[in-house]
């Protein structure tokens, strides 16, 4: 009886360890992923959705700071040209 009972632990004890030596589950690690990618493009298409007013006033930024660079070397080239009076 007592080997039986043995037997039977060892038995179900290795039974238990099966599946952590059958290795990854491939299937479950893609569908993962691509769950990830879906929730990445929709939180993309969001922040599109959401910031086209922040994006129009960071291109109009742009224009208005390149318009003040331009009036900046227009009065350096002005000031460069003219004489310096003493």
């Amino acid at each position: 009886m007592k080997k039986f009972l043995v037997t039977l632990v060892s038995a179900l004890s290795f039974a238990a360890t099966l599946p952590a030596f059958a290795g990854p589950d491939w299937q479950i690690i893609e569908h993962g992923r691509k769950v990830k990618a879906e929730r990445m493009r929709q939180e993309q298409a969001r922040r599109a959705q959401e910031n086209p007013q922040k994006n129009s006033q960071q291109s109009g930024n742009q224009t208005s700071k390149e318009q003040m660079i331009k009036k900046c070397k227009e009065m350096m080239s002005k000031s460069k040209a003219q004489p310096e009076r003493q």
